[in-house]
């Protein structure tokens, strides 16, 4: 008994320091882990919830402008990536849809706001979007994108939030050449 109450003793006499020793290697691989999976929570997240039924691929959509979504950057970001695809878009207002112009895109944003890291300013960021195509009323096809707590794509362009859902509602579309998303290319490997 008196042998473990000096080691006890001896133990807390030491400094915090040496009695904390970390690995090198289990460092290391805390450090790898980490990295990785930060770079994976900045790639957007994927298109949640889509359907989509087989149609043949669209020249021209009519967006229905939703005076609800307070994002000044929606509707330039969905027709940069509609434009990806070959798409030529216009924008109508509410319940006054034109006559020539089959395929309809309506949509549903959420914005939050917040403020960057080093800015004491706020600042809006997409965090949900509901995108659905119609053509001459019908659906052809649906998807959403959700931000969630756990990525880190919070401060992402609304473009990359919005082009993984583009993209899997115009599968009929192939992306036009010299179009590609930059983050698509920075990830590339070429």
């Amino acid at each position: 008994m008196q042998k473990l109450i000096a080691v006890s003793l001896s133990v807390l006499s030491l400094s915090a320091c040496s009695l904390v020793t970390v690995n090198p290697l289990l460092q290391a691989a805390g450090l790898v882990g980490s990295a990785a999976s930060s770079m994976a929570s900045m790639v957007p997240n994927t298109p949640q919830n889509t359907i989509v039924f087989a149609h043949a691929p669209i020249k021209e959509i009519c967006i229905e402008w939703n005076g609800a979504v307070a994002l000044s950057d929606f509707i330039p970001s969905l027709q940069t990536e509609l434009q990806r695809h070959g798409v030529a878009s216009r924008v109508y207002d509410a319940g006054t849809q034109p006559g020539n112009c089959p395929v309809t895109l309506a949509y549903n944003a959420a914005v939050k706001w917040d403020t960057k890291m080093f800015s004491d300013e706020y600042s809006p960021y997409l965090t949900f979007a509901s995108i659905t195509l119609r053509k001459d009323g019908r659906v052809l096809g649906s998807g959403q994108y959700r931000g969630d707590n756990v990525t880190q794509d919070k401060w992402s362009s609304t473009t990359s939030k919005l082009g993984p859902v583009v993209d899997s509602l115009l599968i009929s579309n192939p992306v036009t050449e010299g179009s590609a998303r930059a983050s698509n290319v920075a990830f590339s490997g070429s």
